[in-house]
């Protein structure tokens, strides 16, 4: 049985490689892929659990949120009242089960949404069994940061190279126009690094603070510094204020182990290393054309008022009263906004398929008790690592987890942070990427002495 166990875990580690290098999961394509494997791994992992009778420790809350969630997000699908027409731009009405109870304003698209959320619950499941073992966290950190390094390494190369497209991509394609490494809005490429690189950071720290072969240590610098480089060369200012809010916590949270573990020649010999890592930064910055999105700020005061994102948000603002308890349905945002956006004052130019505002696009499609369990699903995750943290780690945790633990939190602050002006949470990479750290805080409640 710890065979299907074992291959049920390399393959969600798999779609982990798979799905940022998959145009970060924006295509169509992609994303039944990435749902394919995710179905695979977690039926191989449901018939271990059978035939082994394991059972598997959740915490109680998160088993009641994934199940309510599933269930509303279900039920707004299966009781939809219409499907969206996009040739003739109208709602054609739809004879369901239960008439006299809401359901979701489009039927196609909350059932492909309800597919892949419910996936992604499971994920978080997954992977709160799966970080119970001291060897697949580790694999799980890994695989993580070394996909984070090779995107990075792309998006240098486009930039140093003056690419205008993905390279294997001959022509530009709509919404490319600002891609970054195989992302095509520069965006979701800064919010993904953001997420990733934390964690790089801490295997750094990791490789000097405990016995490791200089090559170990060569490599997560060498993967450090290429993924900092890539968000300062990233177009994205939000990224890269985020990237610099999440550097100063992060220096706070790892300065006492630096202090604690390193001797005074090491840390030397780190404070050389620090300053060497800044020239390398500054000389990268020279030959991936760093000026470029650094005099996108210069303008950035002059914009807010007239930016098309402020407009559009402004308008889902006014829709708010209408959304209910259970929103139009999930994944509906696309073909509900145009309704509103067309009658207001101030009507936002373009096509909207995201809102550039996570929070707002949610309560849109889930309304306010689907965005409130979604919320407390995120939030409260953030907040039970904080709580296992300070409650276990000096005592029972052993080192890879008592490190690990805060850059997770860290870094899911920061995607909550940039997906406040941006729509990185409905991205299929960086989603698959939150739920999988959702998964370690809500896991670490759990999370013993000695592991498996």
């Amino acid at each position: 049985m710890k065979l299907l166990r074992d291959a049920a875990r390399w393959i969600f580690l798999a779609v982990l490689i798979y799905a940022p290098w998959a145009y970060g999961g924006t295509t169509s394509a992609s994303i039944q892929i990435i749902n394919w494997l995710l179905l695979v791994a977690f039926i191989l992992w449901i018939v271990e659990l059978l035939v082994s009778w394991r059972r598997p420790r959740f915490p109680r809350l998160l088993l009641l949120l994934t199940c309510a969630l599933i269930g509303i997000g279900g039920w707004m699908a299966l009781n939809a009242i219409s499907i969206y027409d996009s040739d003739f731009y109208v709602f054609v009405p739809l004879r369901n089960f239960a008439s006299h109870l809401t359901g979701s304003v489009d039927y196609a698209i909350s059932g492909a949404w309800m597919l892949r959320g419910a996936l992604l619950l499971c994920a978080i499941l997954f992977v709160v069994d799966l970080s119970q073992s001291n060897r697949w966290l580790l694999r799980l950190w890994y695989t993580i940061s070394l996909v984070a390094g090779s995107i990075a390494f792309l998006g240098l190369l486009q930039k140093a190279t003056g690419a205008q497209m993905i390279f294997w991509q001959t022509a530009p394609v709509w919404g490319a126009t600002t891609f970054f490494a195989t992302y095509y809005y520069h965006g979701n490429a800064g919010a993904y690094l953001n997420l990733v690189w934390p964690l790089i950071a801490g295997l750094a720290v990791r490789a000097f603070t405990t016995p490791s072969h200089p090559g170990m240590r060569a490599l997560w610098v060498s993967v450090l510094i290429l993924t900092l480089a890539a968000v300062l060369a990233n177009t994205s200012r939000m990224a890269q204020l985020i990237a610099v809010l999440l550097l100063i916590a992060l220096c706070v949270q790892l300065r006492p182990v630096l202090l604690r573990r390193l001797s005074r020649i090491d840390k030397n010999v780190a404070v050389a290393g620090a300053i060497a890592v800044l020239l390398t930064l500054f000389a990268l910055g020279q030959a991936t054309h760093l000026e470029q999105p650094l005099n996108r700020w210069q303008s950035v005061t002059a914009r807010i008022s007239s930016d098309a994102r402020w407009r559009a948000s402004c308008v889902a603002l006014d829709a708010l009263p209408d959304i209910g308890f259970f929103g139009f349905g999930p994944g509906t945002f696309r073909v509900v906004f145009p309704s509103y956006n067309n009658v207001a004052n101030k009507p936002a130019p373009g096509t909207w398929r995201f809102l550039h505002e996570d929070y707002l696009q949610t309560a849109l499609e889930w309304g306010w008790l689907g965005s409130s369990l979604w919320a407390l699903l995120f939030f409260g995750g953030i907040a039970i690592g904080i709580r296992s943290y300070k409650k276990f780690a000096a005592r029972e945790w052993t080192p890879r987890r008592r490190l690990l633990q805060p850059l997770v939190i860290v870094a899911l602050a920061g995607v909550a942070l940039h997906a406040l002006v941006d729509f990185p949470l409905q991205i299929a990479s960086i989603q698959l990427y939150v739920v999988t750290y959702l998964g370690l805080c809500w896991g670490s409640s759990l999370w013993g002495r000695a592991g498996l």
